[in-house]
């Protein structure tokens, strides 16, 4: 169910949260903690003196990270994680009404607050940069919150990702300022009122929430209303254009001649990008960034614009801007031996995949191949004639089943249904397989030197990655 934070009393429950932070004391309990979202909530909440538990379906990595903080998570989900003194509880879009702990809360009047209205409370007493869009906040966020890092200035931050050069997926910080991620997913975006807002690009996707883009073009022109001192917007992307152009004062970033942050003078590789960038007033400055393909660059323009609003040097930005390095699962190249290379992407929609098929044909390789695990059943549905072009220039794609992320399947959205999308276009080169394990055996047999394999999804396909890097590994 799409929901409608500019109704029903939504920004009240965000000042009821703000307060309960700012008191420091009570006992917060996070159903679902090991989502990236969750565990950074968990950590900040913690910092701010609350008394933080969580729980967690079948806790992995995020969890054991959480727990290195100091925070209690358990395993499963029961009514008795609540304990005698949970004063309110927080859950994310994915944790069912009927779970134990959200019923037992409800039942005992415990206040239960979605998580995004608890980002934007934290937002409040901090010097805030929050960065939204439909593709590259991840990205953009992170090398915001790294440049300040790397200038001294100590940032918090809480990203959608894990950015081992910061830690992690979110921390307090020491410094004034707080960057964070600004979901857009479920509609929660238009609760935050940072003081500067960035939009890398509006399309339309999570079509679980929104019926149509105008739902989901509404949520961005809100949150850059909300925007308390600067507006930053992508120029050249055509919605993002249509909202900042309406706002006083906003900043553009891009690479027309019109943007006030313009890239030019590009030469992009699959591993390292180098542009020029003329912030007005300023002059042309040079940039080296050690990560490839053209998205970055823009990313890295946003990024740019931020910095500078909130007081950094040019200087600052170009040097912590050379040391930046991908978040996890950002053309994280997870294997390389025996001449293959295996690259791990959270690419899932048509426009994303569009990026790292380009960035990975960059490279030297011999056949181009790709393990692709769709996202959604709404998803593929709604953009399943959108994906094969976005594979142009692979040689062999293999199909595994969609990601459900707790949806049902529908008529048209699976991976059989997308793979007839394929074959009608005409795409010689794809396999439907009928499992993640059967795909990598028959990869297992097949990989060969020369070949670039990319592992491609949102959903546990991650895993190929790591099955690849071991065997590869063991080949030597």
């Amino acid at each position: 169910m799409l929901l409608v934070p500019d109704a029903g009393g939504a920004r009240e429950r965000v000042d009821e949260i703000a307060r309960l932070i700012r008191g420091g004391r009570g006992h917060v309990h996070l159903v679902g903690i090991g989502g990236f979202g969750m565990a950074g909530l968990a950590v900040h909440l913690r910092a701010r003196g609350l008394d933080v538990s969580g729980c967690e379906l079948v806790p992995g990595r995020i969890s054991d990270w959480v727990t290195a903080h100091g925070i209690r998570v358990a395993a499963g989900h029961d009514a008795a994680h609540l304990g005698a003194g949970v004063d309110w509880v927080v859950r994310s879009t994915a944790v069912r009404d009927d779970l134990p702990e959200v019923r037992a809360a409800l039942e005992r009047s415990i206040p239960v607050y979605h998580r995004g209205f608890v980002l934007p409370a934290l937002l409040r007493d901090r010097l805030s940069i929050a960065v939204s869009g439909t593709h590259g906040k991840t990205t953009t966020s992170a090398m915001i919150a790294h440049v300040l890092n790397v200038a001294g200035w100590e940032p918090g931050f809480c990203i959608g990702g894990e950015v081992t050069a910061l830690g992690g997926v979110a921390a307090p910080g020491r410094g004034d300022v707080l960057v964070v991620e600004a979901d857009e997913s479920d509609g929660t975006v238009m609760l935050y009122d940072p003081d500067v807002a960035v939009i890398t690009n509006i399309e339309f996707d999570h079509m679980e929430h929104f019926e149509t883009e105008e739902m989901l073009y509404r949520c961005f022109e809100v949150f850059a209303r909300n925007a308390r001192r600067r507006v930053i917007y992508c120029a050249d992307d055509p919605r993002a254009r249509e909202i900042g152009r309406r706002i006083p004062g906003a900043v553009s970033y891009g690479l027309g001649g019109d943007a006030d942050v313009r890239g030019s003078d590009i030469t992009v590789g699959a591993e390292r990008s180098e542009f020029a960038m003329r912030a007005k007033g300023q002059p042309v400055s040079r940039f080296s960034l050690p990560v490839g393909g053209m998205h970055h660059v823009m990313n890295a323009l946003g990024a740019c614009a931020a910095a500078l609003e909130v007081g950094l040097s040019i200087e600052d930005v170009r040097s912590g801007l050379s040391e930046f390095r991908h978040a996890r699962r950002r053309f994280e190249k997870m294997a390389e031996r025996n001449g293959v290379v295996v690259i791990s992407d959270y690419a899932h929609h048509p426009t994303e995949i569009r990026a790292l098929v380009a960035t990975a044909a960059m490279m030297p390789h011999g056949r181009l191949r790709a393990v692709f695990q769709p996202h959604r059943y709404s998803r593929t549905r709604a953009l399943g004639g959108d994906f094969p072009g976005a594979f142009r220039g692979v040689d062999e794609v293999l199909l595994v089943p969609v990601y459900a992320a707790s949806e049902t399947p529908i008529k048209g959205g699976t991976s059989a249904d997308l793979m007839k999308r394929f074959e009608d276009s005409g795409f010689g080169g794809v396999r439907l397989l009928a499992s993640l394990k059967e795909a990598w055996e028959y990869l297992r047999a097949t990989l060969a030197p020369g070949d670039v394999l990319l592992i491609v999804g949102a959903g546990d396909v991650e895993q190929m990655g790591f099955w690849a890097r071991d065997y590869l590994d063991g080949c030597r």
